[in-house]
């Protein structure tokens, strides 16, 4: 499916911009570069086509090879650009019909109260994202759609909240399952560890369309060092099973990982889930723009 998104033509960037960029002293706000003096440049976009049938990473080189970046932004333009093509193209919205056929087959096949209480949760959030991602397709909605945002906004950072306070227990069950059970839920948690960057990132824009800077700076913060630590966990868990089978035992579905171990090794060392995640975090929690208009 090709669709058509903006993103930022560094090329017209003024060079002022550039270098508050680098310094720390602009931060890029939804379209806009903003310091402690106001709007600096309400920046120009460039629109490119690209398939959003492909990976992530696949749709970046599709950008970026049609878009001369300067080198001293091109880590911030990978999160950026990212960040739009998560918010603007169908990418996310597929994957989570994706991962919710495999909600739907999780719940049919494992009928532990925890699990099934968990998939329920997973549902209402990854809905709520994409009626956010809807809601920021069009720039014009701003004024008359304040009050659906707000509540967009609440009800994610609860669900988010109750999301990443389970999964642990979700990576848990995976030692007390059947073998069916296991595999369904290990890709389940695979997919899912995957896809929450990109939700986060959504979410935090959605902060941005409305002026709320301080907040989505602190939601990206705080979810991102959530989100690693839960990795973290994640890969610990993973890391211990095989130091069982070195050790001479045989973990319960040892197999399961390593059958997916590549596919592990990209989930853990993701460059593309960790530029989302690092994507223009303002340092300066205090800071608010004291205008919006253009110079």
């Amino acid at each position: 499916m090709y669709e058509k998104i903006l993103i930022i033509d560094w090329s017209k960037v003024k060079p002022e911009v550039i270098e508050g960029l680098e310094k720390g002293t602009i931060w890029l706000r939804d379209g806009l570069a903003i310091s402690n003096k106001g709007v600096e440049q309400w920046l120009p976009l460039i629109e490119k086509t690209v398939d959003s049938t492909e990976g992530i990473g696949t749709i970046l080189k599709q950008v970026q090879s049609t878009q001369a970046i300067q080198l001293a932004v091109t880590g911030l333009s990978t999160g950026l650009i990212l960040g739009a093509i998560v918010a603007q193209t169908m990418y996310l919205a597929n994957k989570i019909d994706k991962l919710q056929d495999q909600i739907d087959l999780v719940s049919q096949d494992v009928h532990s109260q925890n699990v099934l209480y968990f998939m329920g949760k997973l549902s209402e959030y990854f809905g709520l994202i994409e009626s956010a991602r809807v809601l920021l397709l069009d720039k014009a909605l701003v004024e008359e759609s304040q009050g659906i945002a707000e509540q967009y906004m609440a009800q994610l950072a609860a669900k988010r909240n109750e999301l990443l306070s389970l999964i642990d227990n979700l990576i848990d069950y995976v030692d007390t399952a059947s073998e069916r059970h296991a595999k369904l839920m290990f890709d389940f948690v695979n997919m899912m560890m995957d896809l929450l960057p990109k939700t986060i990132s959504l979410e935090t824009q959605l902060y941005e369309r409305y002026g709320k800077y301080k907040m989505a700076d602190h939601i990206l913060a705080t979810s991102a060092k959530r989100y690693t630590n839960i990795l973290a966990n994640y890969k610990t868990w993973c890391n211990s099973k095989v130091r069982e089978v070195i050790s001479g035992n045989a973990p319960q579905h040892i197999q399961l990982m390593n059958n997916k171990e590549d596919l592990l090794k990209e989930l853990f060392n993701s460059e593309i889930n960790q530029a989302i995640l690092a994507a223009n975090i303002n340092k300066n929690l205090e800071y608010a723009p004291v205008s919006t208009s253009a110079n």
